[in-house]
């Protein structure tokens, strides 16, 4: 397979394509809980993988994942009523319970025509803050995914969802890299370091440790261990100390498939989900197992340390209600960057981490648009990323499981100094 057949093959994800189908076999985070928190409240549009679904919640509190055209004559159900115990469409009055069983047909005599006929529905479940959608076939439905924030009163836990123009390859890829880090966000990294701006903290660890290490090495050893979730990889950088020696400190970051990202603080979780081939979502899940860190001052902090305040949702475009706005970061005004800070003190001119990420992700253009790569050793862990994706692919086609659909062990971020003669991979067994 040439590397433009491997390019189409890992970013095209519509209906009909190689990805589409793998990515259907996982369950995928899809919404916000609080999007449907009320029961008959309006449904909801949620497009995942190029197709259209409507989510709602109904008088009992169960959730419906529906196809959003009627099966009727494919008026489209996020107009519909959500009452009394289903969604009814404008159109003819067809009313559908939450798995799809049809419960009225005014136009329609004959009693037995809701026996034979369903408007197709998908799994769904709720955890974490987070809808989650299952699209694959039924017979075919893998163990509901665990993570650790599943476990935690919801007030020790910040889910945050941002939208980027870009393909899902693009986001993921950019979380897994570690050396852009030190480059693209060192403008935050300096301010961080001179105790400038919000530091937030996860149990008890403060994030101007993790930070600094990425600061100080910008061409770290990177080695990947693959594993049945997916890869963990160790960024090493190298750090002489005054007596001569040198002191090496690991940072591994766990990939699970199909496309989360579990980084070293240990307390962060990045979700993307390919909304279509050049729109993604990322769910960014923060969990502190000691305080509250959903309400005022700890998750104003984190919002700001991580560029997903009000300022990048609005002015940068990140929040879903914003991002199509005419005047939000795109091409034609250059991602909003001001060159005027950049003569100045700034490096980027974009507003710090995720509006930095999103405009070099978005920069890279539309799926279709193949430039030559030149691959450096630092790329080592996207490189494998890429390889099992498209591995994924191509087992499905063949009609096997993907990998990574239930595995026995979970990611496991770390950061630690790895004592003298042992190998990462030792000492991440003995770390907490």
């Amino acid at each position: 397979m040439d590397l433009i057949s491997q390019k189409k093959l890992l970013m095209e994800v519509g209906s009909g394509t190689p990805m589409n189908a793998c990515l259907k076999r996982f369950w995928l985070p899809i919404a916000l809980s609080t999007d449907v928190a009320e029961n008959d409240g309006d449904p909801m549009r949620v497009r995942t993988l190029g197709q259209d679904y409507v989510l709602f919640r109904d008088s009992e509190g169960r959730l419906g994942l529906l196809d959003e055209l009627c099966t009727h004559r494919s008026a489209s159900l996020c107009l519909g009523r959500n009452e009394e115990g289903g969604l009814r469409c404008l159109y003819h009055g067809w009313k559908y319970a939450v798995d799809g069983t049809i419960l009225d047909t005014p136009n329609v005599r004959d009693p037995r025509f809701k026996e034979r006929v369903r408007q197709p529905a998908y799994a769904v479940r709720e955890a974490g803050g987070i809808v989650w959608g299952y699209f694959g076939p039924q017979d075919k439905e893998p163990p509901f995914q665990h993570y650790p924030f599943f476990d935690l009163p919801d007030e020790n836990v910040v889910v945050e969802l941002l939208v980027c123009s870009a393909n899902y390859t693009r986001l993921v890829e950019g979380l897994i890299d570690t050396t852009h880090t030190g480059s693209l966000h060192q403008d935050a990294l300096r301010q961080l370091a001179a105790g400038e701006g919000p530091a937030p903290s996860f149990g008890g660890k403060s994030r101007v440790a993790s930070a600094g290490v990425l600061a100080q090495d910008l061409a770290p050893d990177i080695e990947v261990q693959e594993t049945d979730f997916g890869l963990r990889y160790a960024a090493i950088s190298q750090h002489p100390q005054p007596d001569g020696t040198v002191r090496r400190r690991a940072r591994v970051t766990g990939f699970k498939h199909p496309t989360s990202i579990l980084i070293q603080s240990g307390h962060l979780a990045q979700l993307v989900l390919p909304v279509d081939d050049d729109r993604s979502y990322l769910f960014m899940v923060f969990w502190d197992p000691t305080r509250n860190i959903r309400d005022g001052e700890a998750r104003q902090e984190i919002r700001t340390y991580y560029g997903i305040d009000d300022i990048a949702k609005d002015f940068y475009g990140a929040g879903r209600e914003f991002h199509d706005l005419p005047d939000r970061p795109n091409t034609s005004n250059n991602w909003r960057q001001d060159r005027e800070a950049m003569r100045n003190d700034s490096f980027t001119g974009l507003y710090r981490f995720i509006p930095e990420d999103f405009a070099v992700s978005a920069s890279m253009g539309p799926v279709g648009r193949f430039p030559t790569e030149h691959l450096v050793p630092s790329d080592l862990a996207i490189a494998r990323f890429r390889r099992q994706m498209i591995d994924n692919a191509q087992r499905v086609q063949k009609g096997e499981d993907p990998r990574g659909l239930a595995p026995k062990e979970q990611p496991r971020p770390a950061q630690y100094d790895i004592p003298e003669g042992e190998d990462w991979r030792d000492h991440y067994t003995r770390t907490d």
